[in-house]
């Protein structure tokens, strides 16, 4: 099993595509141009391919980068150009930073091609690739490896330092024994939802890291950390440590953003961390486990599918269900949305139940845990009677809970249930 680390600083090589122009053309024919969301129909101008090439080369350069950052931004975008009769050719205006144009030839009406093609198709093409890109904050290039080799499933791979990770982020085709990304990696690694060069826009290449660790070791040892760190491990069972990390880049977002579907993945999250599991809409992930300890911000998305929960301290915001248990003994715990949680048991700290989803299992309070009821109006049922003892405490002074029962061994007075409550001495179930 060999190290590898990162180091980047690659020169900066600029991608160049080729999109061959090919059949018969009408001069109200169109090209349609996407990059992500951002499509442009440029008029064929022609019955003559070569003629039609020349005039794509110059309706695309005409372009406003203002309008269409995506195509045409100095920073993001591409330069056309005809260097060969015939053959349309995109080059990236930023060497080492890649980008994804889809030309599809279409009729004046915007129909199905009929007889014109590019690529030798008459259906949507990417082009070829006739120099690959290649850079200082590009993955998949080797120069920026100490090894001047990329990492492989024997590896562990280090980041303790160097510049950015941005591109060629799809590395999901290798699992590597041990990711390991100290305090001292600075870096972000992955793009942020929004295009920061030039004029922003909605990011259409890859933002998340993709890759298959068996063990992801992130934030120890001295150092600041990182504020951006997006990482997807896919299908892959991984085992995640999160020791710290950075003050986040972006307003609202964690610093260290995870996500990955294997039954099996476990995530323990200690010291002053700022975690998000699958915060963005349409993602998913599972955690058999998740773990949560001193002074972390943990925020589980919707999509979030989770197990076993043992929160030790810091702030747990929960989206969704919570499958098997959760066990809280410090700090607080906000439960929000329509989930259910299959059982609860406060040891001390704080739970905020803000979700309508069934609270079911066995409900125990102990020691001077709350179970709060009392910050979110809608209607929730409670399966079974809850244990309250020591000086536990339940809060629902609106009486959000249907049938609400609990049985009291505690040691403090009986409060936070409202007015118009009859409590009557017995021997709890």
């Amino acid at each position: 099993m060999a190290d590898i680390r990162w180091k980047g600083g690659a020169a900066g090589v600029a991608q160049v595509n080729t999109y061959a122009f090919a059949g018969t053309w009408e001069a109200d024919d169109l090209i349609r141009a996407i990059a992500g969301t951002k499509k442009a129909d440029l008029v064929a101008g022609s019955a003559t391919t070569n003629t039609v090439v020349t005039n794509t080369d110059t309706n695309f350069d005409a372009l406003d980068p203002d309008t269409y950052p995506e195509l045409t931004s100095e920073e993001s975008g591409v330069t056309a150009s005809v260097p060969t009769a015939g053959t349309l050719t995109l080059t990236a205006n930023e060497p080492g930073v890649p980008f994804t144009i889809s030309l599809t030839p279409l009729e004046a009406n915007g129909g199905a091609a009929d007889a014109q093609t590019i690529e030798g198709a008459g259906t949507v093409t990417t082009g070829t690739v006739a120099t690959a890109n290649a850079g200082p904050n590009v993955w998949g290039t080797i120069y920026n490896w100490d090894t001047q080799a990329l990492p492989a499933d024997t590896n562990s791979v280090y980041i303790e330092g160097g510049q950015d990770i941005l591109y060629d982020l799809d590395q999901s085709a290798i699992e590597p024994t041990l990711l390991s990304i100290p305090l001292s990696y600075t870096g972000n690694i992955g793009l942020p939802k929004a295009n920061e060069l030039g004029d922003e826009y909605p990011e259409y290449r890859q933002d998340y890291l993709i890759i298959g660790p068996t063990t992801l070791h992130l934030g120890y040892g001295p150092g600041q950390g990182s504020g951006r760190i997006k990482i997807d491990t896919g299908t892959d069972q991984t085992a995640v440590l999160v020791d710290g990390t950075g003050s986040p880049e972006e307003s609202s977002v964690e610093a260290f953003l995870w996500k990955g579907t294997n039954a099996s993945n476990v995530m323990t999250v200690r010291g002053n961390s700022s975690v998000g599991v699958a915060v963005f809409g349409g993602e998913v992930a599972t955690l058999a486990t998740l773990t949560t300890d001193e002074e972390c911000q943990v925020r589980c998305g919707t999509g979030a599918t989770l197990g076993t929960i043992v929160h030790r301290g810091g702030e747990l915001t929960i989206n969704s269900a919570v499958g098997t248990s959760l066990t809280v003994y410090v700090g607080t715990v906000t439960i929000n949305g329509t989930g259910t949680v299959a059982q609860l048991t406060i040891l001390g700290g704080t739970v905020v139940y803000n979700t309508t989803g069934t609270l079911g299992g066995s409900t125990v309070i102990n020691g001077d845990g709350i179970l709060d009821f009392s910050k979110d109006p809608r209607t929730k049922t409670v399966t079974n009677p809850i244990d309250c003892q020591g000086t536990g405490r339940v809060l629902d002074p609106d009486k959000a809970v249907t049938s609400l029962i609990v049985d009291y061994n505690g040691t403090a007075p009986i409060e936070g249930l409202g007015t118009n409550v009859r409590v009557t001495r017995g021997a709890p179930a």
